[in-house]
């Protein structure tokens, strides 16, 4: 799958970075920045590419409901059943700033406000009736999102090697969806999966810290679990067939301070 394939990239990327700062290691005897992490507050911004998916649990023989009418009002059959249903993850972008506190030697507690922008979708196989006929047909609903992120991480670093540092972090995540189709006008024949505005998430990531001549540079890899159903109840073949949705947001960040 396409988001496996930016993982590898990503842990590519993270150990090209960690040969390049293992070369400065042999190449130089100063550090570079050598005071930065003594700073009781730091600031920067960041910038990102993500991957953002959704986590579908499916009713239970949600292949059996047949649908009618306006429940199927944009699929030309007498009737209707779904036959599968998967998520497809689509690439996007995030922005932000950086606002920590240095806690001790070892930890950081970090507010990374920011925006992201991404899609999903979401292909069903359906099997519609149309007199005595059969026929598979496949159906995409898409859901496009502009979040604006407020997360909140708890940093553990590693002990600093000439110009790199590792780090691992978590903490939860407050996401309000600008995009969301929860408040748009209902059309019943234009179906459409309807997902809520607020979520609340739990990030986990893994990084490294590059010291510079004039600022430091990070790189890390980070997941984000919806810990929320997202998805809106609607009387229709494509909600129906739902029980619940959960958001997962995959990203490669890369922040400056």
């Amino acid at each position: 799958m396409q988001y496996i394939k930016n993982i590898l990239l990503g842990i590519a990327f993270l150990w090209l970075g960690g040969q390049v700062a293992q070369g400065q290691f042999y190449s130089r005897t100063i550090a570079n920045l050598p005071n930065f992490d003594m700073a009781k507050y730091n600031f920067g911004f960041y910038l990102g590419a993500n991957q953002m998916m959704f986590t579908i649990n499916p009713n239970t023989g949600f292949q059996y409901p047949r649908y009618y009418d306006k429940q199927i009002s944009d699929i030309a059959a007498d009737s209707a059943s779904v036959y599968r249903v998967v998520g497809k993850p689509s690439p996007g972008f995030s922005v932000g700033l950086v606002g920590l506190v240095r806690w001790g030697n070892y930890f950081e507690l970090r507010f990374v406000p920011g925006l992201e922008f991404g899609e999903r979708s979401i292909d069903y196989t359906i099997l519609t009736y149309i007199g005595d006929r059969e026929q598979f047909i496949t159906t995409n609903k898409s859901v496009v999102s502009t979040y604006i992120n407020a997360p909140f991480h708890l940093r553990y670093k590693a002990v600093r090697i000439h110009n790199i540092r590792p780090y691992i972090y978590t903490g939860p995540a407050f996401k309000w969806d600008l995009s969301s189709q929860r408040k748009k006008h209902d059309n019943p024949n234009d179906l459409r999966l309807k997902m809520s505005r607020g979520d609340m998430a739990i990030d986990v990531g893994v990084g490294f810290d590059f010291y510079t001549n004039w600022f430091k540079f990070g790189v890390q890899m980070e997941m984000s679990y919806g810990l929320s159903d997202i998805l809106i109840k609607q009387d229709n073949i494509y909600a129906q067939s739902i029980e619940s949705i959960h958001a997962k947001v995959f990203q490669i960040i890369f922040t400056f301070e």
